[in-house]
């Protein structure tokens, strides 16, 4: 191919990037029948096979996200052993995808990390144990809610240091790399005191009060270890679920508010030891961002006259933030390193441009058309689930076994956002925890 034929190619690619960088708003409608606690309508916009969503964005790459969004979204209508085969389905599919994007590290991805299959992130990883843990608990398996809090724990012992090879492999594959010129930070989260709380009403669903116990002093841990993300205290009812007194049901009430963060595209701008016009580059990288949460407080009524207020346990949101770290650091080692392969070929390639012509001018042109395919081509990664909460907040009170009409409002802006009553039967010697969802 001659140059003139270069210069067409390299155009033509540059127009059809900028055909397909724009993607609309797909989850729009499903996005409202969850923030209006209609998961029907919500399922029947993910599902609908002509629907936007289906088309755009739940494409055979994306199957993580379509079982994380269809699982969540299951856990909320009470779908509980659908939501479980979707969150286990996940589940497998993060996993497997983690070991092949270790192994090839930066491989053959040359346009940018669109093009793979979706791996998920830490955040949604360890979530998703959490709502299975949940969807066992709604069908009576407490020994079932109990293997996904171990296995979340599990998760989190290589949290720290999973990323580590992957970034050695791409740091010796390209000298011209310099970490100190790029944003890297690692996560210190370590431990879920989500996970613990739950463990500790389990374990004691089931009497194991050793296991109460030992869950109870990881809950506190869980906070000191990372103040960034627990800058809450801890809730004043967590050191009363650790007995109840005989002949009493204790009460355990969850709530679920809120919608967890999105990624959005960010641009830096890093300096290459290259001529110009390709001594300078724009990488795209992802961008955790939260949304617009309504819900402040939330209270508990019971139909006796007795009411409390549910406690923040944990900040999923925060979470999503902090784990999000570790992965963006080698995602923006890869994008980095991708941008100087792509500009060391536009530079080479304008050097021969210029001496097989003899002319200078074409050489920069040429330099110029690859310097916009290499930023063209780049566009950061934003995919991530949607429908995972912000906030949990829980409560507890003791009570006399019998029956119970429950009232838990959400509150924002000094006015009732969400209502939800159920009438409940409290057993001595028995887990009584009830969920409550709000994602407004």
């Amino acid at each position: 191919m001659n140059f003139r034929g270069l210069l067409v190619l390299a155009a033509g690619i540059f127009f059809a990037f900028l055909a397909c960088a724009s993607n609309p708003d797909a989850y729009a409608q499903i996005d409202a029948g969850a923030r209006s606690g209609s998961y029907g309508n919500a399922l029947s916009s993910l599902e609908n096979e002509k629907g936007p969503a289906r088309k755009t964005v739940y494409t055979s790459k994306n199957d993580i996200l379509f079982y994380l969004d269809r699982g969540m979204l299951r856990h909320y209508a009470g779908q509980y052993t659908d939501s479980s085969e979707d969150l286990e389905n996940a589940d497998m599919l993060i996993e497997a995808a983690f070991t092949k994007s270790i192994s090839q590290a930066i491989g053959s991805y040359l346009l940018n990390d669109n093009v793979k299959d979706y791996a998920g992130e830490d955040y949604e990883n360890l979530y998703v144990n959490v709502f299975n843990s949940l969807n066992y608990y709604h069908n009576n398996d407490l020994q079932g809610s109990l293997v996904e809090i171990r296995r979340l724990n599990e998760k989190l012992n290589f949290l720290a240091d999973k990323y580590e090879r992957a970034k050695d492999k791409i740091l010796e594959s390209n000298k011209q790399l310099d970490p100190g010129q790029l944003p890297m930070e690692a996560s210190k989260y370590s431990n879920s005191a989500l996970a613990r709380y739950l463990g500790m009403l389990f374990y004691r669903g089931i009497g194991n009060d050793d296991s109460v116990r030992i869950d109870y002093e990881e809950l506190g841990r869980a906070y000191s270890l990372a103040p960034e993300v627990y800058n809450n205290p801890i809730p004043s009812s967590v050191e009363d679920e650790l007995e109840v007194p005989e002949g009493q049901g204790r009460l355990n009430v969850i709530a679920f508010a809120g919608l967890s963060p999105v990624k959005q595209e960010e641009n830096i701008f890093i300096p290459l030891p290259f001529p110009p016009p390709n001594n300078m580059t724009r990488i795209a990288l992802p961008k955790m961002v939260s949304r617009p949460q309504t819900v402040q407080w939330v209270e508990v009524v019971l139909d006796n006259g007795q009411k409390f207020k549910l406690d923040l346990l944990e900040n999923m949101g925060a979470v999503a933030q902090e784990t999000f770290k570790s992965s963006y650091g080698l995602t923006v080692l890869k994008t980095a390193a991708r941008a100087i392969t792509k500009a060391a070929a536009s530079a080479s390639l304008a050097r021969v441009a210029s001496k097989k012509s003899k002319d200078d001018g074409l050489g920069s042109l040429v330099g110029f058309l690859g310097r916009i395919y290499t930023e063209v081509s780049e566009q950061a990664d934003t995919r991530l689930s949607r429908y995972f909460p912000c906030y949990a907040l829980v409560g507890g009170i003791n009570l006399v076994p019998g029956v119970y009409a429950v009232t838990v409002n959400f509150y924002g802006n000094g006015a009732l956002v969400y209502s939800e009553n159920k009438e409940i039967t409290i057993r001595e010697k028995a887990l009584n925890l009830e969920e409550f969802v709000c994602l407004k």
